[in-house]
C-alpha cells in the first residue's frame, strides 16, 4: 500500500477593511482591547503589517465599499451607532506605509471595475507593485450596492450580467496598459547615448470599445509583476465565467465546506476548459475563529465578544448583504416571512445557520442580528488551535479550498491569535511553512511558490497582451490555445 499524500500547504489572509471601527463584527470597538477604532492612524496599519509578516501571512486582503449601508430602516443609522464598516478610508494610501515595514507580506486591495476609470487604476496598481516590490494584489469587484451608485452620480446599479461585461472589457484595456505598452527592455538608463527609456520600444495604446476607449502612452513604466495578482469573489453563472478566465484566487462564501465544493469545483473545470492549470486558481474562504490556548479560554472570549455584540447593527450587515430589510420585525417574536419578498433566501441562510450550529433553535430577529455580529456568513469556530485546525482540514478536504481569508472579532488580538495560537498548530500539521517560499520575494512568487515566476502564467488569458512589437492583429482572443500562438498588437478599434 503506497504511503498517503503530503498534505496541502494552505495560505492565510487578514481579512480587513480600511473604516475606523468593526469590520465583521459589530459592537467590538466597546472592548477595550480592540483597537479598530484607531485605524485612522497609522499606526494600527503599521503594526497589522508587522504582526502579518512575522506570521508569514501570505497577505493583507482589504474589503472596500464606496457607499453606506442604507437598506436597514432605509438608512445607515444602525451601522454608525454599531461602529461598523463607517468612518471609511481608502486602502490604497496605506500600502506604502504597510509596505515599508516589511518585505514578503503581500497586500489585496478592492478596486472597482464599475466605478474607477481604468488608466487610473492601472496606473496606482502599477505603482504600488513598484513601491512594494511586487508585492499587491486587485480584488476585482463589480459593485452591487446602490447606497454606492448613488454616491457616486449614478441612479442605480448596472444589471448584474452587464456588469460583467463591462468588467470584461475592463481587465483588456488594463492587460493593454500593463502588458503590451512598454516592452521589458524600454528602461535602459544609457548614460552613453543619453537615453532614459526608449521611445522605440513604448507604444500609444487606442482602444475603442462598448464601453471604453483611450488613446496614449502608458505613462507608468513595467513594475516587477506587470500585471498583479488577480482576485475576485462571486459566484453566479457571470462571475464564475469571469473568475474561470481571469482570476488567479478567489473569495468564496459558505458556512460549511458542502456549500462551497461544487463552485471551488465548477471554476476549477471552467479554468481547464480554457486551457488552465486548474490547480493554479487559488481558493480561499472566510472564517471567524475564536481562539484560546485552552476551550475555556476560547469561551470566555466568546462570551465577552457576545456582550459587545451589536445585534441591531447584524441585522443592518445581514440587510446590506441581501437585500432584506427585518427593520420592522419584534426583536423577540419568531421570524415568519410567508409571501414576504426574500423569504426564500432568508430561510436559506437559516438553514445553513442551523446546519453548523447544530440546532435547530427558533430564530428570532435578535438571535439573527447576534450571528451576524458575530462572524456573520463567515464559519465562526470557538476553541483550541487543535480545535480550529480541524475545521481549517475539513475545508481544505472537503471543499478543495487552497487557504483562509481570517477575520477578526477584536484586532488585533484575534490576528494574534492566529499567528501565536493556531499557525504553530498548522505547521505540525504540516499545513503550513517555517517561512515563506521565497521571502523577499513578490506575491505572485509566493502564492505559486516558484522563485522567479512574478508575471502572469503563459496558460493565462493576459498572455495574449504581452509585448509583441511586429504583430498586427487585434488581440481579444477568447480561445486560450490560440492566444498562445499569436501575441497582440496594442491597439484594438
Amino acid at each position: 500500500m503506497g504511503s498517503a499524500p503530503p498534505p496541502k500547504r494552505i495560505f492565510l489572509n487578514f481579512f480587513d477593511y480600511a473604516c475606523t471601527g468593526s469590520h465583521m463584527c459589530p459592537g467590538q470597538w466597546q472592548d477595550p482591547n480592540d483597537q479598530g477604532h484607531t485605524k485612522d492612524r497609522l499606526e494600527y496599519w503599521i503594526n497589522l503589517a508587522k504582526l502579518a509578516e512575522r506570521g508569514k501571512i501570505s497577505f493583507i486582503f482589504f474589503a472596500d465599499s464606496y457607499g453606506g449601508q442604507e437598506v436597514f430602516a432605509g438608512n445607515s443609522d444602525a451601522q454608525l451607532r454599531a461602529g461598523n464598516q463607517t468612518a471609511s478610508m481608502d486602502p490604497m494610501v496605506l500600502i506604502s506605509a504597510m509596505a515599508a515595514v516589511t518585505k514578503t507580506v503581500g497586500f489585496g486591495i478592492s478596486g472597482s471595475t464599475s466605478y474607477l476609470n481604468p488608466y487610473i487604476l492601472a496606473r496606482t496598481l502599477s505603482s504600488l507593485d513598484h513601491l512594494t516590490n511586487g508585492r499587491v494584489a486587485w480584488n476585482i469587484v463589480t459593485s452591487w450596492a446602490k447606497s454606492a451608485a448613488l454616491s457616486l452620480g449614478f441612479d442605480d446599479v448596472v444589471p448584474h450580467d452587464e456588469r460583467y461585461a463591462v468588467a470584461d472589457e475592463y481587465m483588456d484595456v488594463c492587460y493593454k496598459l500593463w502588458e503590451s505598452t512598454w516592452s521589458d527592455d524600454a528602461v535602459v538608463w544609457d548614460r552613453q547615448r543619453r537615453i532614459a527609456f526608449d521611445p522605440a520600444k513604448v507604444k500609444k495604446l487606442d482602444h475603442k470599445g462598448k464601453y471604453f476607449k483611450m488613446s496614449g502612452r502608458f505613462q507608468t513604466h513595467p513594475s516587477p509583476q506587470r500585471t498583479p495578482v488577480l482576485f475576485q469573489a462571486g459566484t453566479s453563472k457571470s462571475g464564475r465565467a469571469f473568475a474561470s478566465k481571469h482570476a488567479e484566487a478567489i473569495y468564496i462564501g459558505g458556512l460549511y465546506p458542502a456549500q462551497s465544493a461544487d463552485s471551488v469545483r465548477q471554476i476549477r473545470a471552467d479554468a481547464a476548459a480554457r486551457g488552465r492549470d486548474p490547480n493554479s486558481v487559488k481558493f480561499f474562504v472566510g472564517i471567524s475563529p475564536i481562539l484560546g490556548a485552552t476551550l475555556e479560554e476560547a469561551q470566555a472570549k466568546y462570551e465577552r465578544a457576545k456582550e459587545n455584540a451589536d445585534t441591531i447593527g447584524g441585522l443592518a450587515v445581514f440587510a446590506a448583504y441581501t437585500g432584506i430589510d427585518l427593520s420592522k420585525h419584534p426583536m423577540d417574536e419568531l421570524l415568519e416571512l410567508k409571501g414576504a419578498p426574500g423569504e426564500d433566501a432568508v430561510h436559506s441562510f437559516l438553514s445553513a445557520f442551523n446546519h453548523t450550529s447544530g440546532t435547530d433553535k427558533p430564530w428570532t430577529p435578535r438571535r439573527l442580528g447576534e450571528t451576524m455580529a458575530l462572524g456573520g456568513f463567515h464559519p465562526a469556530p470557538v476553541g483550541t488551535p487543535e480545535m480550529v485546525a480541524d475545521v481549517f482540514e475539513e475545508w481544505i478536504r472537503d471543499a478543495d479550498v487552497d487557504g483562509f481569508n481570517i477575520s477578526y472579532t477584536t484586532s488585533p488580538g484575534s490576528f494574534e491569535d492566529v499567528v501565536d495560537l493556531l499557525r504553530p498548530e498548522l505547521i505540525k500539521r504540516g499545513l503550513m511553512w517555517e517561512d515563506y517560499d521565497v521571502p523577499g520575494g513578490s506575491l505572485r512568487e509566493n502564492l505559486n511558490g516558484h522563485v522567479g515566476r512574478k508575471r502572469v502564467p503563459e496558460d493565462h488569458y493576459a498572455e495574449q497582451f504581452k509585448w509583441a512589437a511586429d504583430v498586427e492583429e487585434d488581440p481579444v482572443k477568447e480561445d486560450s490555445s490560440a492566444h498562445r500562438e499569436k501575441r497582440c498588437k496594442t491597439s484594438a478599434d
